[in-house]
């Protein structure tokens, strides 16, 4: 399995139990940099996903926007097929 395949199973995965994610979650936890990228793939596949912009501080204490993705409806795997 590749080092990108297993990164959009473990963000499928980690969608079906949170139901949300943002770019920072997947970085610390998946090592995954290109999240809006893996997002592109799985709307591709047919899972509906929706982007919030939410303003947040920044480490400077500016106010800047990030996008958390939510799972509004999931897929269901095909029987011995992973996503």
């Amino acid at each position: 399995m590749t080092k990108n395949k297993s990164q959009i199973s473990e963000i499928i995965h980690h969608l079906r139990k949170y139901k949300s994610i943002t770019s920072m979650e997947a970085i610390k936890k998946y090592g995954a940099t290109r999240l809006s990228g893996i997002i592109y793939v799985l709307k591709d596949r047919g899972f509906e996903i929706e982007t919030e912009l939410v303003e947040v501080k920044n480490r400077y204490g500016h106010i800047t926007r990030i996008a958390v993705y939510h799972l509004i409806k999931d897929i269901k795997e095909q029987e011995g097929e992973k996503c």
